[in-house]
């Protein structure tokens, strides 16, 4: 454990010396030298959001819970967009603002999921204690890779700035929770079955090297693609105002539209571009953890973190 806080320490060091020798403090605005800003309160709101769904969940009033995980969402949309009216970006936030998606957009719906199928006894057809073990098995599918996903983003970031490296956390879980609740699915006899196929392969697809696109890019399609997130806010946010009983159709209606189509949205240039990115990402993490490992054998690691 000594020897890993000792690489930690070189790194911090060397990382400290190359600021200070580059950068003029002046020269970053104020916002973004402190660690917390006007940005992180909309962070912690949508942190706290996700403790309410937590709390809700233990009192199995599980559907108010997938309420409190969209507040938390409307919440997440703000912070970034005040963080640069502000020039208040920076890596703290940025980490908050992971750290507090998870426990919102990945822990909540997890246990969200869970209860549905618990108390789905009678419309699966099995016994309560088959639907209580479904509901913990699909629950562990979407949490083990969710937290994978997030320690693969920190050691392995890919450096491609249209796109996703795997389905995002968070359409995971509007697909997840869209689908629990969604009126169409309870129409069907035995519908909830469907989310034995669902839940695994949303899992698999945040784990994938595959990119889907994101809200960022300059081409001739992209007013289409700001168009469709536009429809999706507008339709959504007026669903759950005005006939929140269709709401989360209309959720699943444009998250598993997103999922199915993302691919058609990227150019054959970014497609061709993606695969190149993971191998070099990939071989930055192979070398940086050959480096690490020299360090603590007492070898010439440091000069291998420093390149």
């Amino acid at each position: 454990m000594r020897g890993i806080e000792h690489v930690n320490e070189h790194v911090h060091e060397h990382v400290n010396e190359h600021v200070n020798e580059h950068v003029n403090e002046r020269e970053v605005h104020a916002g973004a030298r402190r660690m917390f800003g006007v940005k992180d309160l909309f962070t912690a709101v949508n942190a706290l959001a996700g403790v309410a769904a937590l709390a809700l969940c233990a009192e199995g009033r599980w559907l108010w819970a997938c309420y409190a995980v969209m507040a938390g969402y409307a919440a997440d949309m703000v912070d970034g967009r005040v963080a640069r009216a502000l020039r208040e970006a920076n890596r703290f936030g940025a980490e908050f603002d992971t750290a507090a998606d998870f426990v919102t957009q990945a822990v909540a719906p997890a246990l969200i999921v869970y209860l549905a199928y618990r108390d789905g006894a009678a419309g699966l057809g099995v016994s309560a204690r088959a639907a209580q073990g479904l509901g913990a098995a699909l629950a562990a599918v979407l949490i083990v890779p969710a937290c994978a996903r997030y320690a693969r983003r920190n050691v392995r970031p890919v450096e491609i700035d249209f796109a996703w490296i795997g389905l995002p956390q968070t359409v995971a879980s509007f697909v997840a929770l869209g689908f629990v609740n969604s009126l169409a699915v309870r129409a069907v006899p035995g519908g909830l079955w469907l989310g034995v196929g669902l839940v695994p392969a949303l899992a698999a697809l945040e784990l994938s090297n595959l990119p889907f696109k994101n809200h960022r890019g300059r081409r001739r399609n992209f007013p289409l693609v700001r168009a469709l997130i536009g429809g999706f806010v507008v339709t959504s946010a007026a669903a759950f105002l005005l006939a929140p009983r269709f709401a989360w159709d209309v959720l699943l209606f444009w998250t598993l539209g997103y999922v199915v189509t993302a691919q058609l949205a990227l150019t054959p240039d970014e497609r061709r571009l993606v695969p190149l990115k993971v191998r070099e990402a990939d071989a930055r993490l192979r070398a940086d953890e050959i480096a690490r490992d020299r360090l603590l054998r007492g070898g010439t690691g440091v000069r291998g973190l420093q390149e």
